[in-house]
């Protein structure tokens, strides 16, 4: 996948202090094969295609389901790079780095040891149920031996430094190489900072809105449960917001000012005792709403 030419108005300094997460997953057997069948339809038969599921377990789509709940935990605290590859603040890095091993190590080999004890009851029976359920489909080579499939399975990632392309560690390359490379990974850093920019900008965005919502007088009169965290959520993105903008958003840290200097003074205790404080929140957020609505659209970034 290329990477496209992007504005240069992005700062790029801060990425040095970033590293590429590069992640793989493997499943030990295959969930879905794609099979020709007789089709009752005119469509032309050589555009026609169907698949078969391998096996019908439970166990099975569970370590999908896991994995994609991993990658998603992944996705949220990074930016996108390349396939299978996100871009991630080197501050970030050993938080994330935890949650990814403890899942290697220990979450992903349980589900898999749960699914091998159903794969084995079947290896037993030669596959005679699956058999019976797929029919003429059936095809006994795509089981392969116990030891085998939970070898197959696996969860990998590594992490590499951002801006290493020089001579040196592409030593023996024409110089129009290196300098294409260096030229590449320029660009697909430049866009994973523009996408680290955009959603923080989305973010913050959500939590004041949250926050507003929270404090905001409502329509009846009644007065509304407020939580914490709807206030302490946005106070911890704006401590650690400046640490974390790789973008040098200036115009984003505006904002931020902006509402740092209505919460001041403000805990979550005086908006839950002072109706008039909540108030003053809320008239004083709804002020700002327009501006960070309009921060977000500039960013006019789509994320993958």
């Amino acid at each position: 996948m290329s990477t496209p030419k992007l504005s240069s108005d992005v700062s790029l300094v801060k990425s040095k202090q970033c590293v590429y997460i590069h992640t793989h997953y493997k499943m030990g057997i295959g969930r879905m094969k794609q099979i020709d069948v007789q089709v009752l339809s005119n469509i032309k038969a050589s555009e026609a295609r169907a698949q078969k599921r391998l096996i019908d377990s439970p166990e099975l789509d569970e370590i999908r389901s896991q994995d994609g709940f991993m990658q998603r935990h992944i996705d949220a605290r990074t930016a996108y790079a390349d396939a299978g590859t996100r871009f991630l603040p080197t501050s970030e890095a050993a938080g994330l780095y935890r949650t990814m091993e403890a899942y290697r190590t220990i979450r992903r080999p349980l589900l898999v040891d749960k699914f091998m004890v159903k794969y084995r009851e079947l290896e037993v029976l030669d596959f005679l149920p699956l058999h019976e359920t797929l029919g003429d489909q059936f095809n006994r080579a795509d089981y392969g031996r116990s030891e085998d499939v939970k070898n197959g399975f696996g969860f990998y990632f590594n992490i590499t430094p951002v801006g290493k392309i020089t001579a040196e560690n592409l030593k023996g390359l024409p110089d129009f190489i290196i300098a294409l490379e260096a030229e590449k990974e320029l660009e697909t850093r430049r866009a994973a900072v523009e996408e680290w920019k955009a959603a923080m900008r989305v973010t913050f965005s959500g939590l004041v809105e949250k926050l507003f919502e929270a404090v905001k007088p409502q329509p009846d009169g009644k007065r509304r449960t407020f939580k914490d965290a709807s206030f302490t959520n946005l106070i911890d993105f704006l401590k650690s917001a400046p640490m974390r903008d790789l973008a040098d958003d200036a115009q984003a840290q505006a904002e931020m000012d902006r509402v740092r200097d209505i919460l001041s003074s403000v805990t979550p205790e005086k908006l839950r005792e002072s109706m008039n404080l909540k108030t003053f929140v809320a008239d004083s957020l709804a002020k700002l709403k327009p501006s960070l609505t309009a921060l977000v659209q500039e960013s006019g970034r789509k994320f993958r």
